[in-house]
This record gives C-alpha cells, structure tokens and sequence, in this order.
C-alpha cells in the first residue's frame, strides 16, 4: 500500500509532544507508527531510538542506532549514540572500537578537538590499547602540544615495556626524553630498558642542538644493531642492508671523531640510498650548518623540524643559520618557535591556546614595528639562555613567575622574560613586592615594584603591581588612568591579547566605562575574538539601555549584529544580540523592526519563548489576530508543564490587552484549573464591565456565560444580566 503522509504527519506530532513530555511508552508507539508509513525517515528513527534509550531499553536503542549509521555513514552522532549505549552495557570493547570510528570520521572533516576527544574515551575504556595513544600522540605533536605529546608516547613506551617490545618501549621513552628531558618516570624506565642512566638526551647544562646530535648519535648507534630496524628488509631503498649498515657505521665513527667532511661524505650517500630518517637528516644539517653551508642547513632541518624529537633543537638550529644569513626576521620566527614549545611543555592544557596565542602576538608586534635592533637583541637573550647551563630549570622558574603574572590578568610569554634586564633581579623584586602586598605593606611594596621598574622600564608585570597596589591603596581614578595607559600601549605595539587583558582589568574594578568598552571591543576584533566581541556589544547596550540611552542602545546592539553577520558568527552570544535588538525596538515602539526580528529569531530558535510572547502582543497591536493566536496556542502547549510561567504570561498579555476577550478567557480558565474560582468570576466580571462600556454586547454576553458557568454566590445576578443583554434593544 502507497504509505499514508497524513498518517505519518500525525504520528510524528504524537510522538513528538509525548517526547516532549517524556511519556516514551507513547512517543515508541507513535513513533513507530510512523515508521511503517515511511521506513526510511530519518528523523522519526531518530526519536525512536532516542526513546528506547530514555526507557532504558538499550538493545532496541542500539539497533535503531545501528540503522541510522548505515543510513548516515559519514555522521559522527549516531555513532556516538552507540558508543554510549555499548558503554553503558558495559562492552567496553566495541565501546572503545566506535569511538575510534568517530574520531576517524571527525579528524577526516578536520575536527581534530572533537576527534581527540574520542581517542580519549577510547583510551579511558580501553587503556592498555596503543591505537588511541598513537593517535593522540600524532594529533598532539602536528599541533604542537609537546607536553600532551609526550605523555601518549610515554604511555606507549610503557605500553610496549609491558608486552616484551623492549625495542618499541625505548624507542617512545626516547621520544619522550627529547621534549621532556627532565622527565624522572621517563628517564627511570629508560633505565630499566637499557640498564644505565638516563639517556644522553636527557643530560643537563647542552643546548638543545647538542642534546639532539648526541640523541640522534645514540639512536642510529643503537639502530645498526637492531635486527627490526626498517633498511633490514629485502624491500628496503638503496640494495642490501648490509651496504646501508656499513655506510651508517663509517658515518657515525666519522661524526664522533670529528672528522667532518668524511661524515658529510657517508651521511649523503645514506640519504641518496633512500634513508630519510630524521637522525641522520639533523646530524648532517649540523655538520652543514658548522662547515657555514647554511642553505643546505636549511632545506635538511625544515624537514627534521616536523619530527617531535627534533622540533626544539631544528628550529633553533634554523634561526642560528638565518642569523648567519643576516636574515633576522627568518631568524627570529624560529628563535619564537623554538621557545614556544619548549614554554608548551611546561603548562597544562588549558593554557597551552593562551600561551600560542601570546607567541603568535609577540611575533606580529615585531614584524610590526621593523625594530631589527630589537630582534637581534632577542635573539642574542634567546641564544644565551638555550646555551646556558641548567636551561630546562629556568624554564619552570620563569613559568612559575609567568603563572604568578596571570593570576593578575596579565598574560606573559618566556621571551618578555628573557629580554627584561636584569630579569633574574627583576623577578625577585616583584615576588618580595607581591608578598609584601598580600601583607597590607603597600608603601614597601610599592618601592620595590618602582625598582623593578627602574631595572625594567617597559615591564609590563611591574606596571600591573604598581596598579594594584594603587587600587589598593582606594585610588581607583589612578588604577584606571594606569590600566589605560598599558592597554593602549600594548594596542600600539599590538601585543592584543596584553590590550585586551589591561582594558578588562579597568572594568573589573566596577567603572562600566562605556567608551573603555568600546575601545574593548575594538582590539577584540582585530584579534579575530568575534564572540567575545559580541558579549561585549551586549553589555554596552545593557549599559546603554539601562540610562535611558534607548537609540544608542539599539544602534550598538545593531553594529555588533551587523559586524556578527559580516563575519558569519553564529551561536549563543548573537542569538543574546538579536534579541536584545528586538526588545529595544519594541521598547522605542519601532514595531515594525521589531517584528522582524522576532520572526528571525522564532525560524532560528523555535524553543525561545520570550521571542514568541513577543510575536504574540505585535500580532494583536498590528490587528493580525490570527497570527496571534497561532503564536499564543504555540506558546501555551510549550509552557503548559509550568503552571507559573503559564499564569505570569497570561497575566502579561491581560495587561497589555484589557478588553482581550480569548487571553482573559484563558486566564479564568488556568484560575479555574487551579480551584481559584473567585479570582476568575473576579477577572471575567472586570472584562465584561470593560466590554459592556465599549458598547460590545455579543463579546460580553460570551464572558457573563463563563462566569454563569462557574456559579458564583451571585449567578442569578448575572443571569439577569444575561436576559438584559439577549433584549432587543428599543430602535
């Protein structure tokens, strides 16, 4: 039989309101009653499934779920729906399996947040399984979250340790060491694996060129006498392996006795035969780098740079050789690059973006401004200290100080750091002022802060202490002065986020400035935070608004929708802004925009109530009374569950409307419903005065029938009413 649409619809709107009521036994039936109309229906699977579910009856979920995933192959979502259920199940298994899936499905359409998200699940449900963490490892380091890399690989490391794979374990455990030198749990399984001390790579006081050449050396040693090595193979590039070993063997030995043009010699006949692993690439781009063949430097480590363990000690490599090139600018993105992940290793995940974000506007501020003097001196610092002896300690000392500074609000990289003068001093200064801060010593503390600032004149850190200690010292007018000076500072030399954190730190202190806001939303723009800047217009108008400013209210709330819909910003915030706009219009009585924008918020968010209260008062201002309705039966049977917000609506629109014949009905009927007879005969009695009064007999004899109906202590009254007004009245 040809399926029955008009059944379908019906079945769907069932299921759909008994959904809503989370009556499933229902919404079940309904919604399979539509299913035998139309089996291939998507969103009626869907409800169905979602309602086995909440019943609890996750087989049959899980079967519906399984349909949709062949139906929607390339959907995330219901395979995720079967994650779930087989976790719940307790299939911890298939459970771990479909997450993977989901991951795969997610980092194909470049969701990587999403896709790690599901390796991590599949990781806590299955942890002993390495698929997950190799994953997790490779997404961490292509994004350049060391830190995060590193545990993956350390897990891994343990992982194969575990299993009998000694020659895996240390190959992760290495890898772990190369980022994270100061590792113990690393550097005592590298122990157990080798039986000696931590490896080469992990020994305090080289630079990192130098701990990546001895880790290198030490990997390709250890290599040639692995019989798993990859070049062993019958398939492998370049012919026998035994040619590939010797060539390794003579380039190594050359390389340790310092017979450079010798090691150049084997290292490119090896890469000629076809090896392309990173050891051997940076140890012949170090041998370039030192024989001045920079270019040729060059081309090898932007390839080694991509490799984890290599990463710190390429860049850095790379920046010393565009120093040499006199390329200052090439030189100093790498210095930054380098810098960056070695400052990503030591913060936890929720700084990691804030810390890429400062690197990113460090960077900028310097191309920015052309200042070749100041990126030669840079480079100079950085270089001292990646050569200086302890450098993996001093990058915990300097985050420590970092971490200290954003507790105020102002964000901090490592290189501000290292180009202060005298930072070791000026640190110490500013921890001796910070206590004596917290010890009311403001006098003290402030003197130690100017010191800091005489030793550091543009040290941001030391100029937020100044602020604080004025704020408080109860100068606020001073504190505010001091914050807008550093914001607009930081925007001149673009350090945005630096602007942004100033400007913030001024409206904390409880002056809703609406020009500094502004000035706020401004710099939020420029660094691309569109949705922080659209909160921003929301407060502005609110502030605006609340003064009695309505005009300028609106005009701001529309240039932040404006700037929101240029950019294709959707979400929460521009959802706030529109409405926020709808109300002000209806507030200057600009109706007809109003409506408008009531409309567009009713397509896009069909569950916002206080858009569709409104829809409903400008229907009836307009004389549109059926649209009206419609929007008030919609608005009724979504708030039906809440007998509160039901009577606080009603009684809104009663006001609104007094002679409403249908929302007073309404209202009697909901005091009806809650035994409150009085309070009804008392509210009809009022709309039919009012009706009578406007010479609206026929509406008025419908109300004085409603209120027979109820049979008040006085019905007969009101029934003599009744004839009065069914009298034909004299001509």
């Amino acid at each position: 039989m040809p399926a029955n649409k008009s059944v379908f619809q019906d079945a769907l709107k069932k299921a759909s309101n008994a959904a809503w009521d989370q009556r499933w036994d229902t919404a079940i039936k309904e919604y399979r009653r539509a299913l035998a109309e139309f089996p291939e229906d998507v969103s009626a699977r869907s409800g169905l499934a979602l309602a086995l579910q909440e019943s609890n009856k996750f087989e049959q979920a899980l079967a519906e779920y399984r349909v949709l995933v062949k139906v929607q192959p390339g959907d995330p979502v219901p395979l995720a729906h079967v994650a779930v259920l087989l976790e719940r199940m307790n299939h911890k298994s298939e459970a771990c399996e479909t997450y993977i899936q989901i991951a795969d499905i997610y980092q194909q359409q470049k969701q990587m947040n999403k896709a790690v998200e599901a390796w991590r699940k599949a990781s806590s449900l299955e942890p002993e399984r390495p698929e997950p963490h190799e994953k997790l490892g490779s997404a961490f380091a292509e994004a350049g979250h060391i830190g995060p890399a590193a545990r993956e690989w350390f897990a891994l490391a343990k992982l194969a340790q575990k299993s009998g794979d000694f020659a895996r374990a240390q190959q992760f455990v290495e890898r772990t060491l190369a980022v994270e030198p100061d590792n113990t749990q690393a550097k005592f399984l590298l122990n157990e694996l080798t039986g000696r001390g931590a490896s080469l790579a992990a020994q305090p006081g080289a630079s990192p060129v130098e701990m990546a050449r001895r880790s290198a050396l030490s990997r390709l040693a250890a290599s040639v006498l692995d019989e798993k090595t990859p070049w062993r193979r019958a398939d492998s590039p370049g012919g026998a392996s035994g040619d590939v070993d010797t060539l390794l063997a003579r380039a190594i030995d050359a390389q340790e006795k310092g017979q450079t043009r010798e090691a150049i010699q084997w290292y490119e006949e090896l890469i000629a035969a076809g090896m392309t692993r990173p050891e051997v690439q940076f140890n012949l781009a170090i041998l370039y780098q030192n024989n001045l063949r920079h270019d040729a430097a060059i081309q090898l480590l932007t390839q080694t740079a991509h490799a984890p363990q290599f990463a710190v000690a390429s860049h850095f490599a790379l920046g010393q050789s565009y120093r040499a090139q006199g390329k200052v600018d090439d030189a100093l993105d790498h210095y930054i690059q380098a810098m960056k992940i070695v400052d990503l290793s030591s913060v936890n995940r929720g700084q990691a973006d804030q810390v890429i974000r400062l690197y990113e506007s460090l960077a900028e501020g310097y191309r920015a401004k052309g200042d070749e003097a100041s990126a030669q001196r840079f480079g100079e610092s950085l270089l001292d200290f990646l050569n200086s002896k302890g450098w993996q300690d001093k990058v915990r000392e300097v985050r420590e100080h970092i971490e200290l500074a954003a507790v105020t609000g102002t964000p901090l990289s490592m290189q501000e750091v290292f180009e202060t003068p005298e930072a070791q001093r000026v640190i110490a200064l500013m921890r001796s002022s910070a206590e004596l801060m917290r010890a009311k010593k403001l006098y003290a503390a402030g003197e130690l802060a100017y010191q800091a600032l005489e030793l550091a004149p543009n040290y941001l850190p030391a100029h937020v202490q100044v602020a604080e200690i004025t704020v408080a010292a109860g100068r606020i007018n001073d504190a505010l002065a001091k914050y807008d000076m550093l914001a607009e500072t930081a925007e001149v030399r673009r350090d945005l986020p630096k602007a942004i954190a100033f400007y913030r730190q001024a409206l904390n202190l409880g002056v809703d400035d609406v020009a500094r806001r502004a000035k706020l939303i401004n710099v939020l723009v420029q660094s691309g935070q569109l949705t922080e800047a659209i909160a921003e217009y929301e407060i502005v108008g609110q502030a605006l608004a609340s003064s009695g400013q309505l005009q300028k209210a609106a005009d701001k709330y529309a240039e932040g929708l404006a700037m929101a819909e240029r950019a294709g910003v959707v979400g929460e915030a521009a959802d706030k802004l529109r409405l926020q706009l709808a109300l002000t219009n209806y507030k200057l009585r600009e109706y007809d925009k109003a409506l408008a924008l009531f409309q567009a918020i009713q397509r896009a968010q069909p569950e916002e109530n206080q858009a569709r209260y409104y829809l409903v008062e400008l229907y009836y201002r307009r004389g549109q009374v059926r649209e009206a309705e419609n929007e008030l039966n919609a608005l009724m049977e979504r708030i039906a569950s809440s007998p509160q917000e039901l009577q606080e609506t009603l009684t809104a629109l009663a006001d609104a409307f007094p002679d409403n014949v249908r929302v007073h009905r309404e209202l009697g009927q909901l005091y009806v419903r809650r035994g409150e007879i009085a309070k009804a005969v008392e509210l009809l009695d009022g709309l039919g005065d009012r009706l009578l009064g406007a010479g609206k007999n026929s509406e008025a004899i419908v109300v004085v029938q409603d209120i027979i109906a109820l049979n008040p202590p006085q019905v007969s009254d009101y029934r003599r009413l009744l004839l009065e007004l069914r009298e034909p009245q004299a001509g």
